[in-house]
């Protein structure tokens, strides 16, 4: 019953909020033309018109707020925990759909529970810890299209937040060679693994910075793009990655983050490689059981996809967005399949924050 409440009501306010686009026909003050002072009104009567609604339910949302992208639904602990997972989902399209309307396209949703500011803390504290003189030693394991991307300013944004950069490449041991999704088993061992907590050195990008005490202790691994193509199924890598979880549970000083294969701009099934990418970052997918706060996921393939679909850090909190159903390569190299600079850099500008962030939940 709540769901189809929500429903109708929303549809309601997505009607109003088509009526206000067709002001143009009648001449009325709600005409939107795109100027700043109209799409300010325009924001100002939808969330009026949605804070309006919210009090005729009983999901116990407070209010909703609207930053020009984001609709930031606030409600405490204990309601945002009774809300199903798919009357959340209910929600958040229907408030995309309804911004739409009102003349903003692609907004986030975002549900706060009160917790964003205890978040915007660890995360501010993380950065003042670093800046105070901690050095945090990073080592990168990937291919040409971590290459291009470390030299495209993540290296650099990295190094800027107390963060020293090794990395593993071709010909780096007898392992550099293999960073397919099958290979990583092979990775994740204590053979191989005390090689890569101790190498220090660049194979790429070079570091303005020297590291720091110790051994690398976050860990980031990167399957390069022809490991988006999946096929029919993704049982296999599914099986593959489970079986991860044993050696990282037992290396808990270690911070784990795996970034999703990129796209390709040709893909035989690229729903799938989706459903993939999104099971690994899901709250509810790879993770779901894993006890411990050292393994984290970095929507690489998403922020790929198209300028609208995210994965970052706002106002303290992690968002995932996938608001377009482009599956494939948008950042494409003038037909390469190696993501372009201004790919790189919009992975970068996403990437880094929500690096500290997770460090911050991991040095807890």
């Amino acid at each position: 019953m709540k769901k189809v409440c929500v429903t109708l009501c929303l549809c309601l306010l997505f009607l109003t909020g088509c009526a206000l686009n067709s002001g143009a026909d009648t001449g009325g003050a709600s005409e939107l033309t795109g100027t700043a002072v109209e799409m300010a009104t325009a924001s100002d009567e939808m969330i009026s018109a949605v804070n309006d609604w919210i009090l005729g339910t009983d999901y116990g949302i407070e209010y909703v707020d609207f930053d020009g992208s984001t609709f930031v639904v606030s409600m405490s602990a204990e309601k945002k925990a009774a809300l199903g997972e798919i009357e959340k989902a209910d929600i958040g399209e229907a408030l995309t759909d309804l911004g739409a309307a009102y003349g903003y396209p692609n907004c986030g949703v975002l549900f706060d529970d009160g917790a964003a500011g205890s978040t915007e803390e660890a995360a501010e504290s993380t950065q003042s810890n670093l800046a105070e003189g901690e050095t945090v030693n990073l080592i990168f394991i990937h291919h040409s299209v971590g290459e291009n991307w470390l030299n495209d300013g993540l290296c650099q944004s990295l190094n800027e937040s107390n963060i020293h950069v090794a990395d593993t490449y071709y010909g780096w041991s007898n392992m550099g060679d293999h960073t397919d999704t099958a290979d990583w088993p092979n990775w994740f061992n204590d053979d191989v693994m005390p090689s890569v907590y101790s190498k220090l050195s660049a194979e790429t990008a070079p570091n303005a910075i020297d590291p720091g005490a110790g051994e690398n202790t976050i860990i980031m691994f990167k399957s390069c793009f022809p490991n988006s193509e999946v096929g029919d199924s993704i049982d296999d890598e599914i099986a593959i990655y489970h079986s991860l979880l044993d050696y990282f549970s037992r290396h808990t000083d270690k911070m784990f983050v795996l970034v999703t294969p990129p796209p390709m701009q040709n893909i035989s099934n690229p729903k799938k490689t989706r459903e993939l990418a999104n099971f690994l970052v899901d709250k509810d997918g790879w993770l779901k059981d894993y006890p411990d706060s050292n393994v984290f996921v970095f929507d690489l393939y998403n922020v790929l996809t198209s300028p609208d679909n995210h994965h970052r850090l706002v106002d303290g909190a992690e968002q995932h967005i996938v608001a377009s159903e482009q599956n494939t390569l948008y950042y494409d190299s003038g037909g390469d399949d190696h993501p372009n600079t201004q790919g790189n850099i919009k992975a970068t500008e996403e990437f880094v924050p929500l690096l500290l962030y997770w460090y911050s939940i991991f040095a807890q």
